[in-house]
């Protein structure tokens, strides 16, 4: 049975403007739609799991997407075309064209070996935006707790 959320319109309200701020800033900061912000995204999302350290801090993790660390990893668990397009439910064609874009604008490599990785350009446009989400992100917890839906929340 799923718990009642006494200020739902309030969490919601909070969640599409944080949502919103994100489909913006992915447009104005990296320069790229929506859909291909999700790709990037879960090729970063990828690379955090499978290529740094459990426990990395901010820079450490920017330095390692920098360096060629991630060259000792390249035959293992590699993010395939196929992979994103069932992860992020887009048509395998749409994801491949998206590629090709980001590949073109050198904010993501991609060959047969290596699979989908970010890149060195990658960094210099996503720190900035990182950090503005963590930012909108806390704002948005923050007015939760504010408005005293942030515990209900976590506790739903």
């Amino acid at each position: 049975m799923k718990k009642n959320l006494d200020k739902y319109g309030e969490i919601l309200y909070h969640l599409i403007n944080f949502r919103l701020e994100q489909y913006k800033d992915s447009k104005s900061m990296i320069g790229v739609d929506f859909d291909s912000f999700i790709i990037m995204s879960c090729i970063g999302s990828h690379y955090l799991r499978t290529k740094t350290k459990e426990g990395s801090s901010w820079d450490s993790v920017w330095e390692q997407t920098r360096t060629k660390i991630i060259d000792k990893h390249l035959n293992s668990k590699k993010l395939t075309i196929f992979a994103v397009s069932n992860l992020v439910n887009l048509p395998k064609e749409t994801v491949r064209r998206k590629i090709k874009i980001l590949k073109k604008k050198k904010l993501i490599s991609h060959t047969t070996n290596e699979g989908l990785l970010p890149t060195e350009k990658t960094e210099e446009l996503m720190k900035p935006f990182a950090t503005k989400e963590l930012k909108v992100l806390a704002n948005f917890l923050k007015a939760l707790k504010k408005n005293k839906t942030l515990e209900q929340l976590l506790n739903f």
